[in-house]
């Protein structure tokens, strides 16, 4: 069986957008759940850390080492 998407991102490169104005945040994928995304800026970064973004707020979540191109996560509002 294929690993899933995001899941399989674990660890690699990516940039997710979210919020009404899709904003941005580029780093790595820390973690997946149902409830959302963890994704670590790199150090030296203007926003270095650790964020968490609810899957309610992600749009658009791209993989930017393989670029493959763009997963859009289907969210129930």
């Amino acid at each position: 069986m294929a690993e899933q998407i995001p899941q399989a991102w674990i660890d690699q490169e990516v940039t997710v957008y979210y919020g009404p104005e899709e904003s941005k945040q580029t780093g790595t994928l820390v973690s997946v759940s149902e409830q959302g995304l963890v994704v670590r800026s790199e150090p030296g970064e203007r926003d270095e850390g650790a964020f968490w973004h609810p899957l309610t707020s992600v749009i658009r979540l791209k993989h930017d080492r393989a670029k493959r191109g763009t997963t859009r996560l289907g969210v129930r509002r």
